[in-house]
């Protein structure tokens, strides 16, 4: 079996350990486990680990490498975790003034650069002799299958986005009635999806972002509780989640048919992100190159799968040759769209500042 592919991950884990250290003395927590800068990092982590998620997918060689087609879904539950941790962090900081600009404000970030995406894809697709009308378009956002490749994740986002500013104006400062509305609807979507027959990934890791919203309401007691007990919660928490990963196919088996079977992902990926927490709590990560990936980890997720489909066109056979150009080619362009859309959104900024204070 070819190994040479191998090179990514181990190139990838390096890159990762670069820099990091562990908390001095040996009773410390970081106290910027969850800061803006560290889960930057992350999201650089974890967006390329997204991408060798789907290379593999289309791969056979390797041996590490091949391990990435098991942990998409882990990838993605971090993201969704940061995502609604983000949200009611910033929340109960800014108040009311969060809640009255959320929309105009915060949605506009992700979905600026995904319908320019849409178009992007329409037109490669077109190009390829694939015609999609605009009803056809509109059709590929609700049955599942995203005209632009593994975008699921932005529309689950959005949607989430949606209804985390309804919980936002319903509740207030209630915080806990904001979790408890957030179990309610996310109950209804895994519901929702189920009943439509959309795969698996549209549910069984976005539970993650109201994990994050609970977790940024009660973070204080949850850390000092953690601070407290971690020599005895992170071994626990750490042999959970491996075991739920490892045998989960026989534990399923076990599960009698029906909803039991699909409730055993949720905590897998719940698990998951409790160890990547408490790695955070002792370790401290980053430099230039996560700094870097993190901060183009929406345009990354956006461009990789359109450009592992132009690349699949042409003659390369060599699989790590393949996936190298994937990935540098992917990153390039990542950083000149994060530019564009950077610019766009300043602009759009303050045309609402302008606008705002017209109004005023």
């Amino acid at each position: 079996m070819n190994l040479l592919i191998d090179i990514l991950p181990i190139s990838l884990a390096i890159v990762f350990l670069f820099g990091s250290h562990l908390c001095r003395p040996f009773s410390a927590i970081n106290e910027d486990y969850l800061s803006l800068e560290t889960t930057k990092y992350y999201r650089g982590l974890f967006a390329l680990i997204i991408v060798f998620h789907h290379l593999s997918k289309i791969t056979t060689t390797g041996h590490i490498f091949r391990f990435f087609a098991l942990i998409g879904s882990l990838a993605v539950s971090v993201f969704f975790f940061f995502s609604g941790y983000g949200l009611q962090k910033s929340y109960i900081k800014k108040g009311e003034s969060y809640r009255k600009g959320f929309l105009l404000k915060r949605i506009p970030g992700i979905l600026i650069p995904y319908i320019v995406f849409i178009f992007i894809y329409w037109a490669a697709y077109t190009v390829s002799g694939t015609a999609y009308t605009f009803k056809d378009v509109l059709k590929t956002l609700v049955n599942g299958h995203p005209i632009v490749t593994y975008s699921w994740f932005i529309i689950c986002i959005i949607i989430f986005y949606v209804f985390f500013w309804l919980f936002m104006l319903i509740c207030g400062k209630h915080y806990k009635g904001m979790v408890i509305c957030g179990c309610l609807w996310y109950i209804l979507w895994a519901l929702f999806c189920i009943k439509i027959h959309y795969d698996a990934y549209w549910y069984r890791s976005c539970h993650l972002l109201i994990v994050g919203i609970l977790w940024a309401t009660y973070e204080e007691k949850i850390t000092r509780f953690i601070a407290k007990y971690y020599y005895i919660i992170a071994p626990v928490v750490v042999l959970c989640f491996v075991t739920l990963f490892k045998f989960q196919g026989k534990i399923i088996s076990l599960l009698p048919a029906g909803y039991a079977s699909k409730i055993l992902p949720l905590f897998i990926t719940t698990a998951f992100v409790c160890c990547v927490i408490l790695f955070s709590m002792k370790v401290k990560i980053g430099n230039r190159i996560l700094g870097l990936l993190g901060g183009i980890s929406l345009e990354l997720y956006l461009v990789h799968g359109l450009i592992i489909k132009i690349i699949q066109q042409t003659a390369i056979q060599n699989e790590f040759v393949f996936c190298a150009a994937v990935i540098a080619l992917s990153v390039t362009l990542a950083c000149i769209f994060h530019l564009v859309f950077s610019f766009v959104l300043k602009k759009y900024n303050s045309m609402l500042l302008h606008f705002g204070s017209k109004t005023m």
